[in-house]
């Protein structure tokens, strides 16, 4: 397939639905915490700027939620220095993006010890980063002082939200539009949050023709009362196999290789989007026309919304020509002594779909549980979009971090023998 074909053969509408999806709530997280920091006139900010520790949990804590909405929440945080650096990076260590819901799907077990030890190492690595890059600020510089609150909202002289509040204006307007779309594109299925993983990466045709070959021994068997010239055939392919990889007699789920991958987490995210967005229209209704032109107009939609939305949207064309143009299958499975170093590697790329190859040769027995750990702390699915779109330095940085931690604790955990 040439270059012209792959551009043609993108699914840009998923691409788009995507990108609006992940815009909606990074916009939705920035104006509820414009909300709550105005409310408690600056206290929630500050309350959050403590000790190293306790930013290294809130972060962790935020990682561990399934899926990536937990991140989005930190990286929001992050931008306007509500969070640490390590406390990013510890968010950032400790998700798996929503990888985790296929690997709670297929390895309940073992997910749970995975999500505790990436937990455990994210906090350690989260407080050592503070101390390392204590003077250190990666955050944007477009805004002189975050989250912003002005001493007539502190003094108490104008309510933040009352029933008299609302008043028509062009601000508050274009916000109920902003809002009430979000809405209206979830429920048509617009915003949504689906991937096409082994449209990105798909098991080596080595691999397939193992699984085919036991499907053929096994109908074989079948239809012909355990035939020994059949048996013998597969005895010898085993052997065959056994001497070049470790396989485990667990299959993967049924669907798990298929086109697409969805999940039950496509209803639970547009019921989330959908109830913070109403939650928004309530408090843009009534609340008052400072904090409605000056914090969310301004501030959020202005500033934020289309730099989030296009570099999110240009990330995950890119990623899909480039992951589409290449073979990683393939090279991954053909690289088994440096599949540490490519497990570090394709946890840079900020998209969900490659890391799944890694969760695939686990469940198979293909690689130790070291490597799909160094891969899932390295890995941060889209959460790292909205940091690539903010802060280009800050991206690079936490990427950099957690692909030092990754290869430390791989290499560790291979030369102990997990």
């Amino acid at each position: 397939m040439n270059f012209i074909e792959i551009l043609h053969s993108i699914d840009y509408f998923d691409l788009f639905s995507n990108a609006l999806m992940i815009t909606s709530f990074v916009v939705i997280m920035m104006s509820l915490i414009e909300y709550v920091n105005v409310w408690t006139k600056g206290r929630f900010i500050k309350g959050m700027n403590r000790n190293a520790f306790v930013q290294a949990l809130i972060g962790t804590l935020l990682g561990v939620i399934p899926g990536c909405m937990g991140t989005f929440t930190a990286v929001s945080l992050y931008t306007h220095k509500a969070l640490s650096l390590g406390a990013l990076v510890a968010c950032l260590i400790a998700t798996s993006g929503d990888e985790s819901f296929v690997m709670l799907a297929t390895m309940p077990v073992q997910s749970l010890w995975l999500f505790g030890i990436s937990a455990v190492i994210a906090i350690v690595a989260g407080v050592v980063v503070d101390k390392i890059f204590k003077n250190k600020d990666y955050t944007p510089t477009f805004d002189d002082v975050p989250f912003e609150v002005h001493e007539h909202e502190t003094t108490g002289e104008r309510k933040l939200f009352a029933w008299k509040n609302f008043v028509p204006s062009k601000s508050r307007l274009k916000l109920i539009g902003v809002f009430a779309g979000i809405i209206i594109l979830c429920c048509v299925g617009v915003i949504g949050h689906s991937h096409s993983e082994s449209l990105i990466f798909s098991l080596p045709q080595q691999m397939e023709s193992v699984e085919a070959e036991e499907l053929q021994h096994d109908e074989c068997c079948e239809h012909h009362h355990h035939d020994e010239e059949c048996c013998e055939h597969h005895h010898h392919h085993e052997d065959d196999c056994d001497g070049e990889h470790h396989h485990h007699d667990s299959d993967l789920p049924e669907g798990f290789e298929h086109h697409h991958h969805h999940h039950g987490a496509l209803d639970i995210v547009n019921i989330i989007i959908v109830s913070l967005s109403a939650l928004m229209l309530l408090i843009i209704f009534f609340s008052n026309e400072h904090f409605v032109s000056e914090h969310l107009v301004q501030h959020v939609v202005q500033k934020h919304l289309p730099r989030v939305f296009w570099w999110t949207f240009g990330v995950l064309v890119l990623m899909a020509i480039i992951l589409n143009y290449t073979n990683f299958g393939d090279w991954i499975y053909n690289n088994t002594y440096i599949l540490l170093l490519i497990a570090v590697a394709v946890g840079i790329l900020p998209e969900s779909g490659p890391h799944l190859i890694f969760v695939v040769l686990f469940v198979q027995g293909y690689i130790p549980f070291s490597i799909l750990l160094a891969n899932s702390i390295v890995q941060d699915g889209h959460g790292s979009l909205p940091l690539l779109a903010e802060t280009k330095k800050g991206f690079l940085v936490t990427k950099a971090i957690n692909m030092v931690v990754g290869l430390v604790v791989g290499l560790v955990g291979l030369l102990i023998g997990f």
